[in-house]
């Protein structure tokens, strides 16, 4: 007889940062919540998710594997820019058909090794997944199985896919085509008992909340819980040993070298960093433009002028974005110490956390910013844009938000005074230490997976 009180199927939309392959925030978040659950007594979790690059190795996780890359909801993404709107109709029903076989069958397969039922199916993103799942679930009560609740755990991209469907801005690109398919399936139509939908929804922020509350009006708001993103905290943590890295920042830093990109202004082969680096400003992101970037750079113009101050660009983008940043920085701006570190694994960036004096985050309605809790905790203060998720946990005694404004170079100015403001009153001694307590104490991963479980019984009373 099985153990397992609680097993748990999730099937996420994006890979795993494994294997050398780099993953976008929501296939991190997945793989950290099948850790979590797994580290619980009397849980068990079992997740799928796709990968051109990666193979099945663990009994627990089942890789859906791909011969192109992973399809998107965007135009950008660290492994991808193989959009979902680019499928033909035939292509995207394969896909489908393919991915709801494949998950009907690992489920059972796991429920005969477990010798127990799935008792919950998560579903990350609100496009494909929720839909793949309700069709098993339904096919699984067909079978004789009972009825499990569905949670789906909404991010920002699919959301920004429907809302470009839902505005008609840009139809060469965002045809209306998903969004009108997801509302006949009815899978967010909570009041239609009939068919298994959708019993509850997870978003990392306020304003992710009420973006899907736009997109699906018909889905009850009280069945919308709010799940602020948790962190890896064994990777993310002030590093103090052996030594302060902070304090040895020269040395720890020349083990950095760029990552030049062919066209660029800079291609000749990789730079190290410089030694004498008084300050330092990091940011970590993908290179879209809601990221802004571009305003990062043009703040460095006047910050730079306060003596040898560094800005650290970790993350990447389509090769053209990569030349364009670079030409931007150096050619345009004339920048003497912007130095592009291209996507780094997780340990190898909560050192760059660890060396620098300030995160500067400037996204557009950030659905949440893990990225700021990641920096956060490992002792260094933050800045970002007022807008998004950043709003729920961003306040004056762990960093500061810019106000939030369409005009980039009136944004560019505001992030320079307040990048200025932080290095000259010395944040990284005056907030580092709250930035550091406020991420431990309120996001880690392990109680972020609690409540959501705490979440589903109260909604769904399943316990």
């Amino acid at each position: 007889m099985s153990k397992v009180r609680r097993l748990i199927f999730q099937l996420g939309t994006n890979n795993w940062q494994r294997g050398g392959e780099y993953a976008p925030g929501s296939g991190i978040l997945h793989e950290s919540h099948h850790l979590a659950y797994n580290d619980l007594a009397g849980t068990a979790s079992y997740s799928m998710y796709p990968s051109s690059k990666q193979t099945t190795r663990d009994a627990d996780v089942r890789v859906f594997e791909l011969e192109h890359d992973i399809p998107i909801c965007e135009s950008i993404s660290p492994t991808s820019s193989y959009r979902w709107h680019s499928m033909s109709d035939e292509e995207f029903a394969a896909y489908r058909t393919r991915l709801t076989r494949e998950v009907l069958e690992y489920m059972n397969a796991v429920e005969r090794e477990e010798n127990a039922e799935f008792s919950l199916a998560v579903a990350h993103h609100s496009f494909l997944n929720p839909l793949v799942l309700s069709d098993v679930l339904e096919a699984r009560v067909a079978e004789g199985k009972r009825r499990i609740p569905l949670l789906c755990f909404v991010h920002g991209t699919a959301l920004k896919m429907f809302a470009h469907e839902k505005g008609g801005r840009d139809p060469e690109h965002f045809p209306e085509r998903f969004l009108p398919m997801m509302r006949r399936s009815g899978v967010f139509d909570y009041s239609n008992r009939s068919r298994v939908g959708v019993d509850l929804c997870a978003a990392i922020s306020n304003q992710q909340i009420e973006a899907l509350a736009e997109i699906f009006p018909e889905f009850p708001r009280e069945r919308v819980v709010l799940s602020p993103n948790g962190y890896n905290h064994s990777a993310f943590r002030r590093i103090d040993t052996p030594t302060d890295l902070y304090a040895d920042r020269d040395n720890v830093l020349a083990g950095f070298t760029t990552a030049p990109y062919e066209g660029s202004s800079r291609n000749a082969g990789p730079v190290a960093i410089d030694g004498g680096i008084e300050k330092v400003v990091i940011f970590c992101g993908k290179f879209a433009d809601w990221k802004r970037l571009d305003c990062v750079l043009q703040a460095a113009v006047e910050y730079e002028k306060l003596g040898n101050v560094a800005t650290l660009v970790v993350g990447s983008g389509p090769h053209e974005d990569q030349v364009k940043m670079q030409d931007l920085a150096y050619e345009q701006l004339g920048l003497r110490n912007v130095f592009f570190l291209g996507p780094r694994p997780q340990d190898e960036l909560a050192v760059l956390y660890n060396t620098a004096d300030v995160g500067c985050f400037p996204s557009y309605k950030e659905p949440f910013g893990l990225v700021f809790i990641e920096c956060m905790a490992c002792g260094t203060p933050v800045i970002g844009a007022d807008s998004g998720g950043p709003r729920d946990f961003v306040s004056d005694e762990v960093g500061a938000l810019v106000p939030e404004t369409d005009d980039r170079k009136l944004l560019a100015d505001s992030l320079a005074a307040t990048i200025t403001r932080a290095l000259g009153e010395n944040w990284k001694q005056t907030k580092g230490a709250n930035a550091q307590r406020l991420a431990e104490s309120g996001f880690s991963v392990r109680k972020q997976c609690e409540n959501l479980l705490a979440a589903v019984d109260r909604l769904t009373g399943e316990n």
